[in-house]
């Protein structure tokens, strides 16, 4: 089964299957943007509460050693960075619907614990924290492979772009969302947190109860997705392609799209296809028995991976640089003082927000309605352009800009053009081109290495800045240049736009590289 059974699937019109698929999927990618970015507004609370001196300044909050800080930031991090490695592989070999259910369980065992996080007398607040945290990164990172290769294989050649794009938009909208729900809670819980007492033990409890309630709003998206995810299809193409179980695919297949136009529209396609795409439909079968170290462990085929790979480990130098810090580098902007720490917390929760509702959501949904149109690579070189030159200017101008209208109007544009750009196009790219029997892996091996990027950065920025953000010249240098090179190593990536999974994956298998690979000894042949 190939390419002119799957030609139904390809040219189908949006359908409501469609719309539950990037809902469903849409939903983990909402919850993992709540449990990942709002760690950045929970921490000045948790450092706050448990961490407090004694005799300093009880409208700072920033109290937690910046070691114990960067390790907290970078634990999801890390767990993402495992997940996407371990459940990216763990698709491709038992199926994409039975890791999909497990993920979101990971998830919502790893919040409800985090909520839950107390002191021990062996270990602090913060230690547990980075534990559990750790945890639930796995189950997101678990989400980011799976649920984009879900999407890309049930979807249409014209709208593959687009439904990918969505899902990954939800993470827009989970961030968003964060900011939202500390701007409501931090004002309904009002009266318990502006007391008249200038007393950090009065203060602590209310505010204990803030960022818990913030960690544990995340779980309910999860709650809400478990039953629709179990009730997602296995993907044709894993079924026909991996499993080899040709007549399971098509009854998959006519859950989607219906078995009269699947009939009538492979026939056509049978009779009118160019000779280069019907070959193409047959090359996943019969070069099943081709490794992955096989497959890449050339430059022709490894430098489209390496590509994706460090495009993403680039942009997320500076990407989780930013959002990850974004309480930092809010207090740049005039945002993060306050004479109370309610004062302290509301106006960090505040530009969190205005800067979600300008740059962040937009530049997700610029991605969305205009993919299909532009293409991914322009949308991703456009992206790393604009960045550069935004990242060098706030380089060379940093002190002149800081606290300035200037600044702010800067970062609200890079941060629209981080997801009218690579954030979004890093995520497609992946779940589109490599060939099925290794496109979850190789999504996963590229946002691992992305993560790999989040990780430097979440606990390198910490340790780098300096007490009062000294040092922020130096860290916006780094995001200047790897912006820069990320730019350059879009040009290894080829263009996805307007071609089938199976033109797309048949790129892979140069009869040059492939025909030189050895069949394994069949059953048989041992016999014989």
């Amino acid at each position: 089964m190939g390419a002119a059974e799957f030609h139904a699937l390809d040219r189908q019109r949006f359908s409501r299957f469609h719309l539950k698929t990037i809902l469903v999927s849409g939903i983990g990618f909402f919850t993992d943007a709540m449990d990942i970015f709002v760690i950045n507004l929970a921490i000045p609370m948790i450092a706050f509460v448990w961490y407090f001196k004694e005799n300093s300044n009880i409208g700072k909050a920033n109290h937690m050693p910046s070691g114990e800080m960067g390790m907290l930031k970078a634990s999801t991090q890390v767990g993402t960075l495992l997940g996407q490695l371990i459940f990216g592989h763990l698709s491709d070999k038992l199926g994409r619907k039975s890791m999909y259910g497990l993920v979101l369980a990971i998830m919502i065992f790893g919040t409800l614990n985090t909520s839950l996080a107390a002191p021990t007398y062996a270990f602090s607040v913060g230690a547990i924290l980075i534990f559990w945290r750790l945890v639930l990164g796995i189950g997101i990172g678990g989400d980011y492979p799976i649920s984009a290769v879900i999407t890309s294989e049930f979807a249409s050649v014209h709208t593959r772009g687009l439904m990918i794009a969505s899902v990954f938009a939800m993470q827009g909208i989970g961030i968003l969302f964060a900011s939202l729900c500390a701007v409501i809670v931090l004002a309904c819980l009002k009266s318990t947190l502006q007391l008249p007492q200038d007393s950090h033990s009065m203060y602590a409890p209310a505010f204990d109860n803030v960022w818990r309630l913030l960690l544990f709003i995340g779980i309910l998206p999860a709650i809400a997705a478990v039953y629709w995810r179990l009730q997602i299809p296995e993907t044709p193409r894993f079924t026909a392609n991996v499993r080899g179980d040709a007549e399971k695919a098509m009854r998959d297949m006519a859950t989607v799209v219906k078995t009269d136009d699947i009939e009538a529209e492979n026939r056509t396609h049978a009779a009118t296809a160019p000779e280069s795409a019907l070959k193409a439909q047959t090359l996943e079968e019969k070069y099943a028995h081709v490794t992955f170290w096989q497959m890449f462990g050339n430059w022709k085929n490894g430098k489209v991976l390496f590509g994706c790979a460090m495009c993403w480990f680039l942009l997320d130098v500076g990407f989780y640089g930013v959002q990850l810090n974004q309480s930092t580098m809010i207090s740049f902007m005039g945002y993060g003082g306050g004479k109370t720490p309610y004062e302290f917390f509301a106006n960090m929760a505040l530009g969190n927000l205005i800067i979600s509702l300008c740059g962040t959501v937009p530049g997700y949904w610029f991605t969305v309605f205009l993919i299909e149109k532009m293409g991914r690579i322009k949308i991703q070189l456009m992206g790393f352009t604009i960045l550069s030159i935004i990242f060098v200017v706030m380089t060379i101008f940093f002190d002149q800009l800081k606290g300035t209208t200037t600044f702010f109007v800067l970062y609200i544009v890079a941060t629209f053009f981080f997801n009218f750009g690579p954030n979004a196009t890093t995520f497609i790219l992946p779940a589109e081109i490599f060939p099925t029997q290794f496109r979850s892996t190789c999504h996963g091996i590229a946002a691992a290495t992305g993560k790999a990027g989040a990780i430097v950065s979440a606990f390198g920025f910490d340790q780098m800045k300096g007490p009062n953000g000294e040092h922020m010249v130096t860290i916006l240098a780094i995001f200047s240049a790897c912006m820069i090179a990320g730019l350059l190593c879009t040009l290894l990536v080829p263009e996805t736009k307007g071609k089938t999974l199976e033109e797309l994956g048949a790129a892979f298998y140069d009869p040059e590289i492939v025909d030189k690979i050895p069949k394994p000894a069949s059953k048989a042949d041992e016999k014989v």
